[in-house]
């Protein structure tokens, strides 16, 4: 389906159309055509699906340029997101004049409350962080905020944590948005219920957040306990991706592994939660004009950030809460592009990686090992060889079986049965020798040599 299939303001289709939006995505099929009535939504789609534009165009539908007030607000847990959404929303404000603006730790702080000053035109749209939004717009009496018809909460999961509940709580309690709009990829089935009864939805919208992407791959690597950064440069050395990032927990560990690497000569950019927000803004748009192609990020990197044409995603360890693992794999494989995430791990994480696998049946993970330099696929997670099924000998042993059962079960007979599989598979074992010494003297006699057996 596509944009223009729908009710929107027709200078909306034209800039939509202008920036090569043209054709729907699920998600923005099943959430645009009740957003725009005014529903108030659950909507949970998988990373990378198309849920900024599901919230964004309905939003710019239904703004009214002549009304000096904010009428629609957006709230997103990170400034990267929110810088994002800011940059995908002005693209589309400035074809149709509509003044929107950014609330972050990333925009000074007096600029922002000069903004929002009753002698000043009020933007029409804000999009911000938790708290830069409470600190602008719900301490200081500047302009009048209970007249915000659309409050939209962007990867709400992270939201209504701990960190954020209360500024969330404040928000709704003084604003009472007649709709409210929240997105998230993996929130679970039970904290979805309790923010339907929260925010007040009409609806959960939820497009199968366990289809498989199939632009991506998904493959194991065992590193023998090898050391992390000499497995990394070695990794890299092998497969030259080219465009890459590279995932770990701990932010100890992200700084550690951003060190190295650089003291190493590999240039690398660096992405983690504690970095100042100018820092951070620098080190993002450095990325986005392409000066890096190896980032070294924690999970703050994994949600929402939309870079393009990532081809490889490296997770150096497992996230504690697996589905961040889906965040991460999802920076690559966007837009119909092909992708691969690989994850590290040691024989001691097994049970995790296992884990994983047994909870996402639908994708198919290979497995590599790493070591010594080199990269090699293997059959299996342990990087054993399966066990072929020889029926020869399975038939054997059923027969050496046969000759010592009996109807009445009687003393020794588990340890006759015992012996009798251990005859088996050494008569077994010799018939295979004495037909190898037999092909090798034909081999031998067929090239004009002796035996040597």
């Amino acid at each position: 389906m596509k944009f223009s299939s729908y009710n929107l303001n027709s200078d909306l289709i034209e800039a939509l159309k202008e920036l090569g939006y043209v054709d729907l995505t699920p998600i923005q099929e099943a959430v645009i055509a009740k957003a725009i009535k005014g529903k108030s939504l659950i909507c949970k789609s998988e990373t990378g699906s198309g849920k900024t534009h599901a919230f964004l165009v309905p939003i710019f539908n239904r703004i009214n340029n002549s009304l000096d007030k904010i009428q629609a607000l957006i709230v997103s847990p990170t400034v990267e997101l929110a810088s994002q959404t800011y940059s995908f929303a002005l693209d589309i404000a400035n074809i149709l004049g509509i003044k929107i603006k950014l609330l972050s730790s990333s925009i000074d702080k007096n600029s922002s409350l000069n903004d929002f000053n009753f002698k000043n035109e009020q933007p029409k749209i804000v999009i911000g962080t938790p708290g830069r939004i409470h600190d602008i717009l719900l301490k200081n009496n500047l302009t009048d905020i209970t007249k915000i018809d659309t409050i939209v909460l962007d990867e709400c999961d992270m939201l209504l944590d701990n960190a954020y509940i209360n500024q969330i709580s404040d928000l709704l309690n003084i604003i009472h948005p007649k709709q409210r709009l929240v997105f998230t990829a993996t929130m679970k089935d039970h904290l979805i219920a309790d923010t339907y009864k929260f925010i007040e939805a009409e609806e959960i919208i939820d497009i199968d957040t366990h289809k498989v992407n199939h632009n991506v791959k998904h493959h194991l690597v065992n590193l023998k306990h090898g050391d992390i950064i000499d497995s990394l440069c070695s990794f890299l050395e092998i497969e030259k991706p080219f465009y890459t990032m590279v995932f770990a927990s701990m932010k100890t560990q992200v700084d550690k592994v951003y060190r190295e690497l650089n003291a190493r000569g590999i240039r690398s950019a660096l992405l983690n939660g504690d970095m100042e927000s100018r820092d951070r803004k620098i080190t993002m748009k450095r990325i986005r004009q392409g000066e890096f192609n190896l980032i070294i990020c924690s999970d703050i990197a994994s949600r929402g950030i939309d870079l393009d044409n990532v081809t490889c995603v490296i997770s150096l360890d497992l996230p504690s809460d697996l589905d961040y693992y889906y965040h991460r794999a999802g920076r690559t494989g966007r837009n119909n592009n092909k992708g691969d995430s690989y994850i590290f791990y040691n024989d001691d994480k097994m049970e995790l990686v296992q884990k994983l696998i047994k909870k996402n049946k639908n994708i198919d993970f290979d497995y590599y090992v790493l070591r010594n330099s080199s990269l090699k696929k293997v059959e299996t997670i342990t990087g054993k060889k399966k066990q072929e099924k020889n029926e020869v000998l399975e038939a054997k042993i059923k027969k050496e079986i046969a000759k010592v059962r009996s109807k009445k079960v009687k003393p020794g007979y588990k340890k006759k049965v015992k012996e009798a599989i251990k005859k088996a598979k050494e008569d077994h074992k010799k018939q295979i020798i004495k037909t190898n010494i037999r092909n090798k003297k034909k081999e031998n006699a067929s090239k004009g040599g002796y035996g040597t057996y």
